[in-house]
Parts: C-alpha cells; structure tokens; sequence
C-alpha cells in the first residue's frame, strides 16, 4: 500500500513538473498572444462583414501585399488583384447599397501561432435569402485555411484557400460555375 502510494505521488509530481514547464512563459507572452488572437479574429470578422458590404477594397486591405486568395470565384494575388477579382465576379455596390439579401456567419477558428506567422482554420456558412418566403436559407458551408503574417505589427492575410464542404469543392480545383441562383443574386443584389 505504501508503495503504491509513494509511485502516486511521483506520478503527481512528475505531472505538476511538466505543467509548470508548459506555463514557462511569461505574463507579457501570455498577454501578446491573447492579443495577437484577437486581432487575428477581428480580421475574420472583418473579412465577412467587408464581403457583405461588397467593400471589396477594404476586404482587398486585410490582405498581405502578395497575399493570396484561392476558392471557388478564381484565383489572386495581391490586394488589387483581389479587389478586382470580386469586383468582376460579384459585382460593385451602388453607392448607398445595403445588402439585404445574404449574408456570412464566419466561426470555430482555431489560431496556432508562431512568432509573427500564424494558421488559422475556421468554417463558414453563406446564408440567402429564400426565394420562397421572408427567411434565411443556407446556400453554401465550408472551411477557410488562413496563412497571416505579421506586418510592421498588423497582422494581414498571407493565403486564404476556401474549401466548399456543401457542397463539396476542393479549394485548389479550377473554380466551378457558382450554383444556381447565386450568380443572378450576386448581380442583382
């Protein structure tokens, strides 16, 4: 009996030791990437509520200079060439536009950082208008792979590759046409 409670005891130490070495870091490292998290989800949100506004050139902002975006509207690099590709594709708001038809719900990021890089993978659900009714009808469902980098300390989007899960598309496949429906609304809204 003594011994086993002598080999528990070890175990606990043993244990309490390497979470102590887990926690090493500092109170000012600790802060900084609680920080670092949450400007890296300000940009997430940002990336969505910039997409539904159609503010193609702040979207394009969050972007690194050759940052990268890949997904089912094409491919580009860079933020004009970013702005350019949606603003082709989705078409520009009309002054005074208020999207009253679609839009983003952006959650489940998970943030691993390393210095002044980070990943991130989060989902995302595209939500429309019915076409039969006055309610919310989801169109598309998918994941976002992020690369970030960061800038002169603003952290930017380096690559972001978005990756249909309903329906499914591999982010790195040449796009498909958009699905029916979409095209039209995106011209029209």
């Amino acid at each position: 009996m003594l011994k086993r409670l002598a080999t528990a005891a070890a175990l606990c130490a043993l244990s309490m030791a390497s979470a102590g070495a887990a926690n090493a870091q500092t109170l000012e490292q600790r802060v900084q990437r609680m920080e670092d998290e949450s400007a890296i989800r300000r940009i997430l949100v940002q990336y969505g509520t910039y997409l539904d506004a159609r503010d193609f050139a702040g979207y394009a902002g969050l972007f690194a200079p050759e940052g990268e975006w890949i997904g089912g509207l094409g491919r580009a690099r860079g933020p004009k060439a970013i702005q350019a590709m949606l603003e082709e594709r989705l078409g520009k708001a009309e002054p005074g536009w208020i999207n009253k038809t679609s839009y983003h719900l952006l959650s489940n990021a998970l943030i691993e950082i390393e210095g002044d890089k980070a990943h991130v993978v989060s989902k995302y659900l595209f939500l429309t208008k019915a076409q039969d009714a006055d309610r919310p009808a989801p169109l598309l469902a998918g994941r976002y792979e992020d690369d970030l980098v960061r800038l002169n300390g603003t952290w930017k989007i380096m690559k972001r590759v978005t990756n249909g899960i309903i329906p499914y598309r591999d982010g790195n496949a040449p796009p498909p046409p958009p699905p029916a429906g979409l095209e039209d609304k995106a011209r029209t809204r």
